[in-house]
């Protein structure tokens, strides 16, 4: 029954593109309407109200908001023996509350926008106060967005109106497959297929990245597709040969810095003065840049050396370790701990034998000295079996639609 339902979502979509008009920049298509949620209105205050905007102070509370607006201690202890009482209770420094008063100056309504899809009122009732919570659901649409890389992958994302969020969320999806530091190239394509979300008609922020596609070198086409399971939750990111994105390692243990030195068996070594092995890459970057780890693993080594200055080996999957070396300062994690990929570690600096402020990040196999920049990572796990069926069909109809979309005009055309 629940695949069933996941058909009739897709084939909806489906339908939702296909009566989509066009716009000279992306399409907003909106997702099938939300169920299950309600939206309670708020009762509307009578003409002769004076309402009044007070801000909780550090340290503040819901007693010393009423007393500047003259609601006396009596009326606040009546509040806090009304049932839900901890809605407007709870408080925290630069909370804002709408207070209605009529002009006899009793209190008749309070107004707590807790957050943009929650918020919670008191009414004054004959029999005292009611507290109820209002609930605005959220609207998902789905918006294409295209272009090509001009300079910066973030830049050219911004001009074709990606948020922050999605530039960096789309980057992070295909930091197993691209290399952003060196494979990508001005005129480059991408596309992209993500989600916007709206309360009562206003843009809230952006969801999920449904499908993506960048192709790199002018030919090497790299797709992302994302699976979610029966709960809604995500499973990863796929592509069109329901290869799972998701690698053994990042490529790269740190975010948009440059390459000084790469991996050499003989190098002059810039503080010793005398040819020796570099068996690492040397990223440069200001010092303070986040050090991320490449993998999940287990802190085996973090110290001071001479050579490393301030070091952290990282052992994974028994076979392979990772070394992040002249650190500035270390991340909170401690020798023994376990860390997830992505988890920050410390944070470049020059420490030990550095000429200047870079990571020093090596990769071993079993002990040996491999090229981070050539080495082959190992897959993670392709599409579930029970998922492939509900995987094709989303990807199909997400691949149809990003070939449909321009880079160069940034226009889609109908749906077919």
């Amino acid at each position: 029954m629940h695949f069933l339902l996941l058909f009739i979502s897709v084939f909806l979509l489906a339908i939702q593109f296909a009566t989509a008009s066009e716009s000279p920049k992306r399409m907003l298509m909106p997702l099938p309407p939300i169920t299950d949620e309600t939206n309670i209105k708020p009762k509307t205050p009578e003409k002769n109200w004076q309402k009044q905007h007070i801000q909780i102070k550090p340290n503040g509370s819901l007693s010393e908001a009423l007393n500047q607006v003259g609601i006396d201690a009596a009326t606040t202890y009546q509040i806090t023996q009304s049932p839900n009482s901890e809605w407007l209770t709870q408080l925290t420094a630069g909370d804002t509350l709408q207070i209605w008063l009529d002009k006899d100056q009793n209190l008749k309504k309070i107004l707590y926008p807790k957050t943009q899809q929650t918020h919670y009122q008191l009414i004054a009732t004959e029999d005292g106060f009611e507290i109820q919570e209002i609930h605005f659901p959220v609207e998902t649409k789905i918006v294409t967005a295209s272009g090509l890389i001009q300079h910066s992958f973030y830049l050219s994302g911004e001009a074709q109106g990606l948020s922050a969020k999605t530039i960096m969320n789309l980057a992070d999806i295909f930091s197993w497959e691209i290399d952003f530091i060196r494979q990508l190239r001005s005129g480059d394509p991408f596309k992209v297929i993500y989600e916007q979300r709206y309360i009562q008609g206003e843009y809230i922020d952006d969801g999920d990245i449904l499908a993506a596609e960048i192709i790199t070198g002018g030919n090497e086409r790299h797709t992302a597709f994302l699976l979610k399971d029966n709960n809604n939750e995500t499973i990863g990111y796929y592509d069109h040969h329901n290869q799972n994105l998701r690698k053994a390692f990042l490529r790269n243990p740190v975010d948009y810095v440059r390459i000084t030195s790469r991996y050499k068996p003989k190098r002059f070594h810039p503080v010793l003065k005398k040819w020796r092995a570099h068996r690492g890459v040397d990223y440069g970057g200001p010092t303070g840049t986040p050090i991320r780890a490449t993998g999940d693993g287990q802190i085996i080594k973090r110290y001071w050396s001479r050579s490393y200055g301030k070091v952290i080996f990282i052992r994974h999957a028994d076979k392979y370790t990772t070394v992040y070396a002249h650190m500035s300062k270390f991340g909170s994690f401690k020798r023994g701990q376990w860390i997830k990929q992505g988890q920050v570690i410390g944070y470049i600096g020059q420490t030990g034998m550095a000429s200047g402020p870079h990571l020093h990040y090596e990769f071993r196999k079993n002990g040996r000295y491999i090229d981070p920049l050539k080495v082959k990572f190992p897959d993670a796990s392709p599409v579930p079996k029970k998922h492939q069926n509900h995987f094709n069909q989303f990807s199909g109809l997400m691949s149809a639609q990003l070939s449909r979309l321009d880079p160069h005009t940034q226009i889609a055309s109908n749906f077919e």
